[in-house]
């Protein structure tokens, strides 16, 4: 059976609020299915977030730009991503889980990119 898990986006087809699976798709377009390496390749817009949540954020995505990720799931909600990392040093040192949207990541072919 398949593990993976269906994003549910609102499309209008002919009942109102009807829903149809779509898989999440990286910025090239290619779906993203969990296990897969990932490239982030961007940040989300933080303009609504207020100043303290959108400094730490600022500093996450700083340090996560352009390194490779291993998806470890989907968010149920929406057409989120969620990646693990491990930051060594400084105020956000230790174990951090990042959901991102699948737009800001490019999929990786192979084992490595340098």
């Amino acid at each position: 059976m398949d593990d993976r898990r269906f994003i549910f986006r609102h499309v209008s087809l002919e009942a109102p609020g009807a829903q149809v699976p779509l898989e999440p798709l990286d910025a090239r377009g290619c779906p993203i299915r969990s296990g897969d390496r990932v490239r982030v390749v961007g940040q989300p817009n933080l303009t609504g977030m207020a100043a303290g949540g959108r400094a730490e954020t600022e500093t996450l995505f700083r340090h996560i730009r352009g390194t490779c990720r291993r998806v470890r799931g989907f968010d149920p909600n929406g057409g989120f991503v969620e990646v693990f990392l491990k930051i060594r040093e400084g105020p956000l040192a230790g174990w951090n889980g990042v959901v991102i949207e699948p737009h800001l990541f490019l999929h990786q072919n192979g084992t490595s990119e340098a």
